[in-house]
């Protein structure tokens, strides 16, 4: 086994994909001496719908995980700015009080509650609007079973039919790696 297996792998999917960090196959087959017809049959023996959902699935994480940060970054600068906001609307408010001006006193009373009603609002309805999207056939365990199902109607021949009857009437669909109905 190669030690760069993985990393090979990798670039080969995201190269097929268009993204970044991934090579073509002729230029993997180039940057390791090998004949590109050799990486077109490791691709097609070796790489599993399996591993290409796995690789997608980190890229779409890892952006997910960036484009989550950048929301924190923004975040916590609003929440900086609002704390600040609060400290200086004590000092005003503690001012007032130390110079017995009610109605000062009153109206930073005001702005500070506010303040902290949207600091409240920040921390607590922001980070609960987070939502997580996970998609079926994005799942190991979904390629798994269409694997299974695929190789079951390849061995018993005659279930193919009645499989793919029941399936159109419930309006679902299993589909080839390639996008060929099976």
């Amino acid at each position: 086994m190669h030690p760069e297996r993985q990393t090979i792998i990798k670039q080969i999917i995201l190269g097929e994909q268009g993204l970044a960090g991934g090579m073509s196959k002729v230029q993997v087959a180039k940057r390791l001496g090998m004949h590109p017809d050799s990486i077109v049959r490791f691709r097609k023996e070796h790489i599993t719908e399996e591993m290409v959902r796995a690789v997608m699935a980190d890229v779409r994480l890892s952006k997910i995980e960036g484009d989550t940060a950048v929301l924190n970054e923004g975040r916590m600068d609003v929440a900086r700015t609002y704390e600040s906001l609060a400290r200086r609307v004590e000092k005003l408010l503690t001012k007032a009080e130390e110079n017995d001006d009610d109605g000062f006193s009153l109206s930073a009373a005001e702005g500070l509650r506010r303040i902290l009603r949207d600091i409240a609002t920040m921390h607590g309805k922001m980070a609960t609007a987070l939502t997580v999207e996970v998609k079926l056939s994005e799942s190991p365990e979904w390629c798994t079973l269409k694997r299974i199902i695929q190789e079951v109607c390849e061995e018993v021949p005659a279930a193919r039919e009645p499989f793919l009857r029941k399936m159109r009437r419930e309006a679902l669909s299993i589909t080839r790696e390639g996008g060929d109905a099976f």
